[in-house]
Formats: C-alpha cells, structure tokens, sequence
C-alpha cells in the first residue's frame, strides 16, 4: 500500500514502477500466449493500461470537481468495448449535486449509469441507469440531467449514498464524419470552490489506485475470456443470448470463440426483427480488445449490413476477403471471440452459425446476396475510418 511518506521521500514512485514491472514480468506467464505477435499486443495493452489507468487516477480523481474521461477509444482498449460507442466516466460522490448537459451531435442513444464501488472490473453495481430515448433526445437535441439525493428542478434522478462514478456509454449506428456528442460534467454545490492541491496522501492514493486498476485489470478480462471459452465447449457456435449483469440493463448478449483457417468461414446468420439495434463485432484473446475497427470490417450494426431477399441477415467471418458486403475480417488470427449485441430485444434473440470450406460459401449463401469488388470495399474501409476520426476528434 503506498502511503503519503513514501510519496516525500520518493519510495511511492519506485514503488509504483516496480508494481508495473511485476505485471510485465506476470504476462510472460504460462497462462498468456507466448507467440512473438502476441507477446508485442500484450506489452502494448499493458502500456496503454498504464496510461489509460494513470491518466485516469491524477487527473480525474476528484469529485468535488468532477470531468469526464474517455476511458474507451482507439487507444485505450480494454474489456471488451462495444465499437458503435463512446465510452467515458467521471467520479462523483453521493453527497453532491452534479449537472450533466451537452448536446447529441451525431450521438443516436446514449446510456447514462450511476456506478457504486470500484471504478472498472471489481464489481461496480449499478445504481440509476437513464437513457437518451427516455429523455426524449435525439440526434442534434440539447439534454441537461440533474443528479443529487435531494430532488432538484427539472430531468432529476436520485443518487445514491454509495455512488462513485458516472459511466456514459454514446452509440453511433450510422457512422457518419459528423460531429459527436458532447458530455459535460458539473457539481454545483462546489462551484466556487478551488480544488484542493494535491497532498502527499492524495497522490499516494493515485499511484496506489492506478497501479490496483492495471493489476486486475490484466488477470481480470483473461480469467473473464477463460470461463467463457470454457463453458462454450466447442468453437464456432454461439451462446444462448442472456442479459449481463452490471452491463446495460436492456441489452442481451451472445458470444462465439471463431476458429476459422484459410480454408473456412463462419457464416453468421440473425433475424433482424430479434431487435431494431443490435451489432457484431470481433475481439482479441487474452488481452480482450477490438480488432481494429478504423482500418478494417471488424464489426457490422443493424444499419451496415445488407438484409437479404428472404429478410434475414447472413455474415460472414473469415481471414479472407470473400467479395460479400457483410464481412467480418478476423486479421488471419488463429482464434477471435465474436459478441452479438442486442438492445431491447423484443424476445430472446436467436442466432445460428455454420462453418463452411471456403470453395463452398457461395453456395450456402442466398443467390441475391450483396456483393463488394475491392474498389467498393477500399470506398466502405475509408467511410469507416472518416467517422472514426470525427468520434475520436479530440
């Protein structure tokens, strides 16, 4: 535990490096892959954990002047992101009266949770959950939101007495190069008021918070992929779709460990009356990131895909470019885990995928299924990576 003494005399920062040398040193273990590819994405996860988890502790710390932090985008991946969203949080205490307002931009949906206790994978509960639909917001909509526990004038909600932190999750199905949403966080009853200078003590527990959030984090989301792999039992087959507890409330979930070579593909197929918004997207193993997402089709929503002529939804997961608009591009490695998203399913969805030898998916696939040439497909790859600059802007 590293305490404000050791901060003076220098011991907390020793401290702190060593504690981040020793999750170097724990990722070159037996239980995290070992090929040189892996071992380079394992080493850069944790760097960017450091700098995701460090940023977050000295300069997003203190809730009596709250600021919200991106703790989800291109550069800081982690515990499986949802690539149709912005993800941000900001510390609050329940004693406060906070103010959030912005405008949506481009934003379609956002999902506001008040979180009770630890800030990423030690078991935050959620408290109050308010959502953009419920507001009555839409894209180019202005919203303000009032939280406190005593009630306050206007779009208010309680919070509770154990809150510690305010997650923002905004969804943008249509990826347009138009500008985002905007989120600005404000405790009113602190307005005023300058922060406090940071002390020996604060700063000991930056460094001790930061350096607990990387150390979980990395044994965490390995463990979180090991269970799923092992009650999946079998590869290429995806999960009974359920509700996650601690996710968003409305939202059910299916996962699929892809083991696909050069000879195969995995087609996906969805009904798309299952749900109005869902998405598909691929992930890493071990480190829990999202194949890239600016440069590559990793991931598909309801509104990129091509429907069929009998109404549903085929996808297509391969290392190979198969010339079909729904394809999902796995960087030729060995194994992916695959996550379907429904929000607000009207019934429990379903799902069916079936391998197939690549000389054979045209066959298994529908006579009027939509294609691409490579110029259409270079065209799709740049209108991904012109929205994921505008989400991304700053």
């Amino acid at each position: 535990m590293i305490d404000g003494e050791r901060v003076v005399n220098g011991a907390a920062w020793r401290e702190f490096c060593d504690r981040m040398a020793a999750v170097g040193d724990r990722i070159l273990a037996d239980d995290f892959p070992s090929e040189p590819a892996d071992r380079a994405e394992g080493v850069r996860h944790l760097a960017t954990q450091v700098a995701c988890w460090l940023t977050y502790a000295t300069g997003y710390a203190d809730p009596q002047h709250p600021a919200f932090f991106r703790s989800s985008d291109p550069v800081f991946l982690w515990g499986g992101p949802n690539v149709d969203q912005v993800a941000r949080r900001a510390r609050v205490a329940g004693d406060g009266v906070y103010r959030i307002s912005g405008h949506m931009g481009a934003c379609e949906e956002f999902v506001l949770q008040v979180k009770l206790g630890a800030t990423q994978s030690g078991g935050a509960d959620v408290g109050t959950e308010i959502s953009a639909s419920q507001l009555g917001v839409g894209p180019g909509d202005d919203f303000e939101i009032l939280l406190s526990a005593e009630p306050q004038p206007g779009s208010w909600f309680a919070l509770d007495s154990d809150a510690s932190f305010v997650h923002v999750r905004d969804y943008y199905f249509d990826w347009q190069p138009r500008e985002p949403a905007t989120f600005v966080i404000e405790r009113l009853d602190t307005q005023g008021h300058p922060a406090d200078p940071p002390s020996p003590d604060r700063v000991a527990v930056m460094l001790d918070d930061a350096a607990r959030e990387v150390e979980h984090s990395l044994v965490f989301w390995r463990d979180y992929q090991a269970r799923m792999r092992e009650a999946a039992q079998e590869v290429n087959r995806f999960g009974e779709p359920a509700f996650i507890g601690r996710a968003v409330r409305d939202m059910q979930y299916s996962h699929a460990f892809v083991v696909v070579g050069s000879g195969d593909a995995l087609v996906v197929e969805l009904d798309p009356a299952d749900a109005t918004l869902w998405d598909v997207m691929l992930y890493n193993r071990a480190w829990y990131e999202a194949l890239d997402f600016a440069t590559r089709v990793t991931s598909l929503n309801h509104r990129q895909v091509a429907v069929d002529g009998d109404g549903r939804v085929r996808v297509v997961v391969a290392a190979f470019d198969p010339g079909v608009a729904n394809w999902l591009d796995t960087e030729g490695r060995p194994e992916v885990l695959a996550t379907i998203r429904w929000f607000r399913p009207p019934t429990t969805p379903t799902v069916h995928a079936s391998l197939v030898p690549r000389d054979r998916l045209a066959d298994r696939l529908p006579a009027d299924t939509a294609h691409l040439d490579p110029g259409a497909r270079r065209d799709q790859v740049r209108a991904r990576a012109a929205h994921v600059a505008w989400r991304y802007r700053s």
